[in-house]
């Protein structure tokens, strides 16, 4: 349908944005990326798959881990993308609306998570606060110049106020999904802006920012290594900014991640963990790596984090028999779990 689409944006002039705000700021402490809400995702999230982000037996205690589970995936598995790059052709409305419906299928992703943590309160106690969802935004691209209808009109994503309209429409639906499943251990904390860049999207991204500022939500964005806008993320309207240090899957020097948190000091942003099955088999140096700088200039006393696990690497290395593989979840659990129980830590805006 879309012959002349070579996943290559072109440039727009961008509709003036809305002043800059902070928006919502967010209560999360350790946000998780939970990817598989596409087609062709292998391993669907059931509810027994959330056991070890739920919570870490720590011995004879049971503690809990992840307070923010962040929902997201890049396509659909079928060639259409939720954000540039990741597929030949751009997601239109169907699609959009697919991701909502597998966001919110029964006995998978959030609702098998709404699940486990019932289950889990019942074994060792409700947790100091309800879980939060953050639910990723897919990324309007221009080369939908025939989207979909909203209010009985053709949206062009060529245009940016099409564009904006497209992401109020997504928020609404799955606020109303999230509102209707009714569920009894997670609130809806916010949006994601799935897209790792802001060169295809520009300033329209801050009318969306300002209409989740009404809607009390926070708006998270999770940039590559000093990718354009990180460093001045409320002109975008993003309430919340994790860097990626993007030392774990490049030849980079290991004072890129002193460098990492230098940066996130200097702007006031937080900072993402990342790992990948890679780590699996007794190979978690550059996952160590993190930890230990993070450890040595005090990120989690200061610092929100979130984790980038690929898929579900987390999952593998609780599963996993492997000595070294059992040693590095039971470190990054113990990490998470002792920030999970800090009283009032200063990153956290009341």
């Amino acid at each position: 349908m879309y012959s002349d689409y070579t996943g290559q944006e072109t440039e727009e002039e961008p509709v003036n944005p809305v002043e800059p705000n902070e928006g919502k700021k967010s209560s999360i402490r350790d946000l998780v990326l939970i990817y598989g809400a596409g087609k062709a995702a292998v391993d669907k999230w059931t509810d027994d798959k959330f056991v070890p982000y739920v919570s870490y037996q720590n011995g004879p205690t049971a503690e809990w881990m992840f307070d923010g589970f962040l929902f997201l995936e890049l396509n659909d598995g079928d060639g259409h993308a939720y954000t540039t790059g990741h597929a030949p052709n751009p997601g239109l409305k169907v699609h959009w609306e697919a991701l909502i419906q597998n966001y919110f299928k029964e006995g998978q992703s959030i609702p098998a998570l709404d699940q486990r943590l019932d289950k889990t309160t019942k074994e060792i106690g409700p947790p100091n606060q309800k879980r939060k969802v953050v639910i990723g935004i897919p990324e309007p691209m221009r080369g939908a110049v025939q989207w979909g209808e909203v209010d009985g009109k053709m949206l062009d994503f060529s245009k940016d106020e099409d564009r904006v309209a497209g992401c109020t429409w997504f928020i609404d639906q799955a606020r109303t999904a999230f509102t209707n499943a009714a569920f009894k251990n997670l609130e809806l904390e916010g949006f994601y802006w799935i897209a790792e860049e802001v060169d295809h999207t520009g300033e329209m991204i801050s009318f969306v920012g300002d209409y989740l500022k009404k809607k009390d939500m926070t708006f998270v964005w999770i940039p590559w290594w000093k990718s354009p806008g990180y460093d001045n993320a409320q002109k975008y309207g993003f309430s919340e900014v994790y860097l990626q240090p993007n030392y774990f899957f490049y030849e980079v020097p290991f004072s890129r991640l002193q460098e990492a948190t230098v940066e996130a000091n200097k702007h006031n942003i937080d900072l993402e963990v990342e790992f990948d099955e890679s780590v699996l088999g007794g190979n978690g140096g550059k996952l160590n790596d993190y930890l230990d700088v993070f450890e040595e200039n005090l990120v989690y006393d200061t610092k929100k984090l979130a984790y980038y696990q690929s898929v579900n690497t987390i999952l593998k290395l609780y599963q996993s028999i492997n000595p070294a593989d059992q040693e590095l979840y039971k470190r990054l659990s113990e990490i998470i779990t002792k920030r999970q129980k800090v009283q009032n830590p200063p990153y956290i805006k009341h």
